[in-house]
């Protein structure tokens, strides 16, 4: 699911996405909600203990509206508020869960800051969110002595933050596999911060690209001013939609 949803967004074809998704979720979550009047009404006529599977049953209905919750949020509109700093600035702020994070699990987290680096505009609160999903997703999906390296610089006219792993030995690259319905869902959920990055990024008119194998990479990339770059790209439609108008006397 996360790499299908990751095409669409690298594509730019969020529209047929938001078609395809949103009577989907609507009608699912329709469905979760009888669900969930049901786990009421069974839990309030209960006479007597309840039957030892149910907490594995309202952790599973739980993790299935988080799963709803951030597919909407993938395909849904996405209105940004910017602030002016430089990506240091998230990173100061978030760098101590992230480390802890990794550490909960074995793993290092190694943070490159650049020995200098420019402002420019960003959505700190959706990016910082965003990148609080993917990191935690990471971390899971590591072997214990694995690690990452998280750096970034900036050029004339872009931010540029790259995301390297790797494993502690060949043979324990992948960790296990979740060992119950839950866990199963949990995982699938984590993996949607991936997607969920993206359009983030793509907002605010950038890209991100990912590698998963050997070592995973990302690497974002988006424009120091967002809104000079979205009026040169819509310098540039007018330019072709004028060309296309002009007459030909060839």
């Amino acid at each position: 699911m996360s790499g299908s949803l990751l095409r669409f967004i690298d594509d730019g074809q969020l529209e047929p996405l938001r078609q395809a998704l949103s009577g989907f979720n609507h009608r699912c979550r329709n469905l979760l909600n009888s669900m969930k009047m049901s786990f009421y009404l069974t839990k309030r006529a209960a006479t007597g203990p309840l039957p030892e599977r149910w907490d594995e049953l309202n952790r599973t209905y739980t993790e299935v509206e988080r799963l709803f919750d951030l597919i909407q949020s993938i395909y849904r509109s996405m209105s940004l508020t910017f602030v002016r700093q430089p990506f240091r600035a998230i990173v100061d702020e978030r760098a101590r869960s992230w480390v802890a994070a990794f550490q909960r699990q074995g793993l290092t987290l190694t943070i490159e800051p650049p020995a200098g680096e420019s402002t420019g505009e960003f959505d700190a609160m959706r990016l910082s969110s965003a990148l609080d999903g993917f990191i935690a997703w990471r971390a899971s999906r590591l072997s214990p002595g694995g690690g990452a390296v998280l750096s970034w610089w900036t050029t004339a006219r872009h931010f540029e933050v790259e995301w390297r792993e790797f494993a502690a030995a060949p043979l324990d690259a992948s960790p296990p596999g979740p060992t119950s319905p839950h866990a199963a869902l949990a995982s699938t959920t984590q993996s949607l911060s991936l997607p969920l990055l993206a359009r983030v990024v793509s907002e605010h008119r950038g890209r991100l690209d990912w590698t998963p194998r050997p070592d995973a990479e990302a690497r974002l990339r988006w424009p120091l001013s967002v809104a000079e770059s979205a009026a040169a790209a819509a310098d540039v439609t007018t330019a072709v939609s004028h060309a296309s108008l002009a007459p030909s006397f060839g």
